[in-house]
Order: structure tokens, then C-alpha cells, then sequence
């Protein structure tokens, strides 16, 4: 006896490996940019030429990165959910191919 894979359980199949995979989260490489930042306000002349303000720059770049990368990793986690729950409550629509095709097995 062969068992029927359903589109939903394919779905929740396929969410579980994602999430797996998934797992590390958002990098967003926040010690780079910060320092790429810092850099450039200096350049820039935007910056107070002391290591202690730059050490400050530093830190404030690297503090508001990290609450962007946790932003964008929870609105992933709410837009692979909300696609997840779509999915899953989704019903076949009513379309004349697939009453057609509906037809066609019968």
C-alpha cells in the first residue's frame, strides 16, 4: 500500500528543513559595517579625531546594525509563517482548468 504525500504535508515537510537550515538567522555583518561607517564619517570629517569618540561611533553602529538584523530576522520569521499558514489553510480555487481536469478523471 503506497501512501498519498498531501500538499499540505509536503509544505510542512519542507517548512521543518528550512527552518533547520535557516537556523544561523540574518547576518548582516554588523562588525564590518560598523567599522566601514566609523571609517567613513572620518573621511568624511564627520567624526571628532579622538579614539575614544571613534571607539563611541563605533559602538553606536554596531548597537543600531544588531537591532536592524533582529528586525529583519523576526519580520522573516512572521513572513515564512504567515506564507506557511497561507499555505497550509490555502483551498484549490475554483478555475475552469481544474474543473476541467476534474472532470477528466471522473
Amino acid at each position: 500500500m503506497r501512501k498519498t504525500r498531501t500538499p499540505e504535508c509536503i509544505a510542512m515537510a519542507l517548512a521543518v528543513i528550512s527552518q533547520a537550515s535557516l537556523a544561523g538567522g540574518i547576518d548582516l555583518d554588523c562588525e564590518a559595517l560598523s567599522k566601514q561607517m566609523v571609517d567613513r564619517l572620518d573621511m568624511e570629517g564627520l567624526l571628532i579625531q579622538t579614539e575614544p569618540a571613534r571607539q563611541r561611533a563605533y559602538a553606536i553602529t554596531r548597537d543600531l546594525c544588531g537591532g536592524a538584523e533582529k528586525s529583519a530576522q523576526q519580520q522573516h520569521e512572521a513572513d515564512k509563517q504567515q506564507a506557511l499558514d497561507n499555505r497550509l489553510l490555502e483551498k484549490q480555487p475554483v478555475k475552469p482548468g481544474n474543473t476541467r481536469l476534474k472532470n477528466l478523471k471522473h
